[in-house]
């Protein structure tokens, strides 16, 4: 596979553990956007989301987005969940490799329950009404959808690189 490699799906979906596994595997650079964001900005993602609110995250987003992407070197890049909502997102995302990971509501649900996140959602109806919104996005920008299925990642890993070794 030449050049980068995004990873989309919801939040809990498993992109920065796939991520990992195939830039090792493919023996590329790893960003994780939320990293890049809290590094470039100096403080976590609740705190910005706290202090400046969504807005301002998403501008972050784009920015890391766009350093990841048009950086010159070819890497694995695994992206907020919500990194499909801005339409200028969605055009540079279908400039690159881009998997979707799909998995159920109920399994993501479960997987985000920890405090940092900050839009995981009070309620399982929100959760899905926002995964539901997402859902097309996602679909979108994907060369390739990958449904988890609860799978563990390795073998997840293994389905996406079957995809990318085809013609």
């Amino acid at each position: 596979m030449e050049g980068t490699l995004a990873i989309v799906g919801y939040m809990g979906s498993g992109k920065t553990t796939l991520g990992r596994l195939l830039a090792s595997a493919l023996s590329l650079e790893f960003v994780d956007l939320d990293r890049a964001i809290v590094k470039s900005a100096g403080e976590g993602i609740p705190e910005i989301f706290a202090g400046c609110g969504e807005k301002h995250f998403r501008d972050l987003e784009h920015k890391a987005l766009l350093d990841a992407l048009c950086g010159g070197t070819s890497s694995v890049v695994a992206c907020g969940g919500g990194i499909v909502v801005r339409p200028d997102n969605r055009a540079l995302l279908r400039n690159v490799t881009t998997v979707f990971l799909s998995e159920d509501t109920d399994v993501l649900f479960e997987r985000t329950r920890g405090p940092g996140r900050p839009l995981r959602a009070s309620s399982r109806e929100e959760f899905g009404r926002r995964y539901a919104e997402r859902f097309p996005y996602y679909r979108e920008v994907a060369d390739i959808e990958v449904d988890v299925d609860g799978r563990p990642p390795p073998k997840v890993a293994e389905e996406v690189l079957g995809c990318l070794s085809r013609p």
